[in-house]
């Protein structure tokens, strides 16, 4: 990772900051496929030195073959993200930034970006349907991702603005990874992801049950962490005393816009919310 101002390229201006792949996570994926590896051939060489060729000597071959299999699935994943990440590098530039992966280059300006969305991967959608995606095998990701969204924030956000102000609805939409049918619906659930949210000068309307929050009625909002299994992860939330919309923060798009809305909109700031780093 190297910091320089001294290079620029035409339409992004000048160069803030190159990002390296990531050996910490390289170093990950090999220890999984070494693990996986070690196990499978543990298995399929107690197979091949198994010296009973009875029809229950071979099925007990069989038997001991199957878990190997299972192994090597890891392995094969590991080899596929292996070369998916190779190569990988990203430069931040002072109005944008350039994506590199497997020789080919993705670039977007701050103006052309539509949409941002935070997980394991960070996704951004241009306006013209292009998707950029990149995840933890960058190295600084979260640093990556401060400035994105504080550079995206400054556009979108007087952008929305004005759409509400003008009468207009903004729509804050979810990714649901699982779709929408059952049991796909159950997933969605316990992944905490939902079709996002409609906003205007009013409130703040469910997508998937219609339901609507109004702003004076909006008595708390925020993040706040819930389990999914042993894994934590960053809910936004927003209530009032009689329905409360909840959805995994990193699945909502343009979720830091909402949150700066919701800032401005809802009544009776806590100090909690004002000081919330995402908010501002």
């Amino acid at each position: 990772m190297s910091d320089t101002t001294a290079a620029s390229l035409p339409g992004l201006g000048s160069l803030v900051k190159d990002y390296r792949l990531s050996p910490a996570r390289i170093r990950q994926i090999v220890v999984v496929m070494l693990v996986a590896g070690v196990v499978a051939a543990c298995f399929f060489l107690t197979a091949i030195f198994t010296n009973d060729l009875t029809p229950n000597g071979i099925r007990e071959r069989i038997g001991i073959t199957l878990p190997g299999l299972l192994f090597t699935l890891p392995v094969i994943f590991g080899v596929r993200q292996l070369i998916r990440v190779g190569g990988s590098s990203l430069s931040l530039y002072q109005d944008g930034l350039v994506y590199r992966r497997l020789g080919k280059e993705a670039r977007t300006t701050w103006d052309e970006v539509d949409a941002v969305i935070e997980d394991s991967a960070c996704r951004i959608t241009k306006k013209d349907g292009e998707v950029i995606e990149f995840g933890a095998s960058i190295e600084g990701l979260d640093e990556v991702m401060d400035e994105v969204q504080a550079q995206t924030l400054r556009k979108m956000l007087p952008e929305a603005q004005a759409a509400i102000r003008a009468g207009a609805t903004v729509e804050f939409k979810g990714l649901k990874p699982f779709g929408g049918k059952q049991p796909g619906k159950g997933l969605n659930q316990f992944a905490y992801a939902s079709s996002g949210y409609a906003v205007d000068a009013r409130g703040i309307t469910a997508l998937e049950s219609g339901q609507r929050i109004a702003w004076e009625n909006a008595s708390d909002y925020g993040i706040e962490q819930a389990k999914m299994g042993r894994i934590v992860v960053d809910v936004f939330f927003i209530e009032s005393g009689e329905a409360r919309f909840q959805t995994r923060l990193g699945l909502l798009s343009n979720a830091h816009v909402l949150l700066a809305l919701c800032q401005e909109l809802v009544p009776g700031q806590t100090a909690e919310n004002d000081s919330n780093p995402k908010a501002s």
